[in-house]
């Protein structure tokens, strides 16, 4: 048998919200602050969904935002494409750059960049901490053995990243006593792009050092495997997000807020 609505709201609540008659239907004191709260709940939808409308007519202009390559393809782009799609009037121009780029000279409102600027006219929030390991495939391991330490990476095949100044040839390590200290790899293959160094250690010919958010997914799979895990890198670096510290616009500030909220390095 067909039950009415209210019949099935009343069931669902275990109480009565009508009183009926034969000729007339009333509300009960439970019913009437039941009414009362469902319209309140409905004005609130309705002003919800009014504010969303007005934020997205209100977010509107132009946000440049500048990236490192591999942090801008893997970790920043997704969220920027989420953004442009939900605020029709707002321009995002993301630059892709491994250089270290003058936000200011270049008049760009934003950067992700792992360095933290010494630049007192940039804010510098750090997004995510993180250190190095070195790695290598279980087929490296299995062809050349298992390194014991530092010393016997030297004769192993390596890929190594360098880029005008910077480079990951030489790194600090904290000895069995606590002291650090310094270690230089070598190697007859440098790249300038993340990206090929990781694929270039994955196909199995070499090992390489990487910062952990980039190859977490790669030693939970055990694609790749860590190498002389108990040797701790030295390392204070971290993913920055960098803005001037000019008065920001409403579209600036969502761009901040959302890259803070979605990116995961986990």
């Amino acid at each position: 048998m067909h039950q009415s609505p209210d019949k099935k709201l009343e069931q669902g609540l275990g109480s009565v919200l009508f009183n009926r008659s034969t000729r007339s239907l009333s509300l009960t004191s439970l019913g009437n602050a039941t009414y009362q709260d469902a319209c309140k709940i409905k004005a609130l939808s309705q002003n919800i969904v009014e504010s969303a409308n007005l934020e997205q007519e209100t977010i509107q202009g132009t946000v440049r935002v500048t990236c490192g390559y591999y942090l801008g393809r893997r970790y920043v782009f997704p969220v920027l494409e989420k953004i442009s799609d939900q605020f029709s009037k707002l321009t995002i121009e993301f630059e892709l750059n491994d250089d270290q780029v003058d936000l200011i000279k270049q008049r760009f409102d934003l950067s992700l960049r792992v360095w933290k600027p010494r630049d007192t006219n940039l804010v510098a929030q750090k997004l995510h901490s993180f250190s190095f390991k070195l790695v290598a495939t279980p087929s490296f391991i299995a062809q050349h053995g298992v390194p014991q330490s530092l010393d016997d990476l030297s004769s192993l095949p390596s890929v190594l990243y360098a880029r005008q100044e910077h480079s990951n040839k030489q790194f600090s390590y904290y000895d069995s006593e606590g002291v650090i200290r310094s270690h230089r790899l070598e190697s007859n293959l440098l790249l300038s792009d993340a990206e090929l160094i990781v694929q270039s250690v994955l196909r199995g010919s070499r090992y390489g050092i990487f910062p952990t958010f980039m190859i977490q997914e790669h030693l939970e799979s055990g694609e790749l495997i860590e190498l002389l895990p108990e040797i701790e890198i030295a390392s204070d670096e971290g993913i920055y997000l960098v803005y001037p510290t000019k008065t920001k616009t409403k579209a600036v500030e969502l761009v901040i807020d959302e890259l803070k909220r979605q990116i995961s390095f986990a």
